[in-house]
């Protein structure tokens, strides 16, 4: 693979930047009948898809169907290399701050129309909001395209075109990882100009490039078919994907996941290991069944909201995460029958991740709680209770209430709010415009992955305020005063726990934006403050879990439009391009 970042006078930038460069290869036609293709299946999934648009956020398994039907400009290795996908290559400059991409040919989207430099900046500039501000300015209400995932763009100056396929990207502050960041772990989708000037298409039946297109959209069912110029072919030349159809199936609960496989109601169901280790050993247990997992790479927390009662006072936040037993919780709820699933913390990301650190990570303590408790009585004159919204499943509420008694031993009062999944992440995450975060407490998975990209944009208290970020002036020169106000506002959809520390603010853009042989140390710093600060409690590090029918196959082989084999499970599920039954 042909190295294509130029300068090698930062070491570390010269390591961290991966050679982003995609395989010209083209594989031989095939002349024989396939034996593969064809086929419809029935998924499992836990989550709602409500929309296939930008907001309110797809969760999950819900987030596994839309990537059926979207794909994006990066893929990760199973390697953890972040690699050209819809993008052919990305190159930047010797400082990191000028991104040169180049997007593969001939690619079309669902509705007919070319993946070309257009379509790149349109979707780009939509990721942040700058579209949306362009329409308005002609008198075009484009206010669908804007979600929570803005923030992720602040680091965005301009785009320009460069030639029909080729785009020029900009930064405000030099970035080695950029391409981690348009990846946004899997969730940053490329989509039609179809989708970006009609609202009810894009929330209904949304146009991608992937391997399916959306038939029917619910919360409760939705189905996908075979998109029939899909730009991927097999390595031996025989046209992607293979089944015609897949029906997704909203079971909340596990136990119905786990009899839909075994009746065969359902070939394949999503399980995660947070609260569903029971169902999960019964699928790993069915000699009928495949399992595939992800690995314990996503770290589950409870945010605490700063901003509001109780735990805008840090005794209140000190009180909470001492009085939480970590080694308890994963013994009561992490186990079954001394069969244990998961990874007991001690950083709030995993040992692979480039912030893993211990120190400042704050661990069961009880006498430590009450004294923080104590404390925060003093402060207010009030006994500490808070609310944590919960959903529906009888997992969900199982887990809840185990940290309610754990609360309690310590003098603290939690009571359980039950909202269905997609409420408490529409609250969580509002639509853009519309307020913030009002739980006073949200348990979440926020935190993923070995690198930066879905870790650091959770945690500054604006990612539009960065030492040399000017987005907002410039909106504000091009939009009014009030536009940029708003968009000012919208970096803030991200932070949930809505802190507005500066301190941490601080060691946040210096770890970022550094290329030098300190930013791995500057981005372990940002995780001991982080936790000393109490901001969060840190669940039990969590795998998902695949749950198929032995018919089914080429779950475990997806390979790359790069070269290299792809990350077959995450949070999402697994990837559907190179599934097929076996005939």
């Amino acid at each position: 693979m042909k190295h294509l970042f130029r300068g090698g006078r930062r070491k570390v930038a010269a390591v961290m930047a991966v050679a982003l460069v995609a395989s010209l290869s083209q594989v031989a036609p095939t002349s024989a009948a396939s034996k593969k293709s064809g086929g419809k299946i029935t998924v499992g999934v836990f989550n709602q898809l409500l929309t296939t648009c930008f907001s309110p956020n797809a969760a999950n398994s819900a987030l596994g169907i839309m990537k059926t039907a979207y794909e994006g400009f990066f893929e990760k290795r199973s390697d953890g290399r972040i690699v050209p996908y819809l993008a052919q290559s990305m190159t930047p400059s010797n400082n990191y701050k000028t991104w040169t991409m180049k997007v593969r040919p001939g690619i079309k989207f669902h509705d007919g129309s070319s993946l070309d430099a257009t379509a790149v900046i349109a979707n780009l500039t939509a990721t942040q909001g700058m579209f949306y501000l362009a329409q308005a300015a002609k008198g075009i209400n484009a206010r669908h395209t804007l979600g929570s995932g803005i923030p992720f763009g602040a680091n965005l100056k301009s785009v320009s075109p460069v030639s029909a396929d080729t785009v020029r990207i900009e930064l405000w502050e030099t970035q080695v990882d950029y391409p981690a960041t348009v990846y946004a772990s899997g969730r940053n989708f490329v989509r039609a100009l179809s989708d970006l000037g009609n609202a009810t298409q894009c929330v209904t039946g949304g146009k991608g490039t992937g391997p399916f297109m959306f038939q029917k959209v619910s919360p409760t069912e939705t189905i996908v078919v075979k998109n029939p110029n899909y730009w991927r072919k097999d390595k031996a030349g025989e046209q992607l994907p293979y089944l015609d159809q897949i029906t997704f199936k909203y079971v909340n609960q596990p136990s119905q996941r786990v009899n839909g496989l075994k009746s065969g109601t359902l070939d394949a169901a999503q399980f995660t290991s947070a609260g569903e280790v029971k169902q999960i050993l019964s699928v790993k247990d069915n000699k009928n069944l495949n399992v595939i997992d992800s690995g314990y790479k996503y770290y589950p927390m409870t945010i605490l909201n700063t901003a509001i009662e109780p735990f805008n006072n840090k005794n209140a936040r000190l009180a909470v995460n001492y009085a939480y037993d970590a080694n308890a919780y994963y013994k009561q709820r992490q186990c079954f029958k001394g069969r244990c699933i998961g990874v007991v913390p001690d950083s709030m990301v995993g040992k692979s991740n480039l912030m893993y650190n211990t120190q400042g990570f704050i661990k069961f303590n009880l006498a430590k709680a009450k004294q923080y408790a104590a404390a925060y009585k003093k402060d207010t004159g009030k006994d500490l209770s808070f609310q944590l919204p919960t959903d529906t499943s009888a997992e969900s509420q199982a887990n809840s209430k185990a940290i309610q008694q754990m609360m309690k031993k310590a003098g603290i009062t939690m009571t359980i709010l039950t909202e269905d999944t997609a409420t408490i992440t529409a609250k969580a995450f509002p639509t853009p415009g519309t307020g913030y975060n009002s739980y006073q407490a949200y348990p979440t998975l926020l935190f993923e992955g070995d690198g930066t990209e879905f870790v650091l944009p959770f945690i500054p208290s604006n990612m539009f305020t960065s030492p040399n970020n000017l987005t907002v002036a410039a909106l504000r020169a091009q939009a009014g005063a009030v536009a940029a106000g708003t968009f000012n506002e919208f970096g803030k959809l991200i932070n949930p726990g809505r802190n507005s520390d500066k301190a941490l603010d601080s060691l946040v853009w210096s770890a970022w934006f550094d290329t030098s042989s300190a930013r791995k140390a500057k981005l372990r710093a940002v995780t001991k403050y982080y936790q000393s600060e109490g901001l969060s409690i840190h669940t039990p590090h969590m795998a998902y879990f695949t749950g198929l029918s032995k018919k089914l196959k080429g779950w475990d082989t997806f390979f790359l439009a790069s070269g290299g084999r792809g990350i077959p499970m995450t949070n999402a599920g697994i990837n559907y391009t190179g599934l097929y039954i076996e005939k």
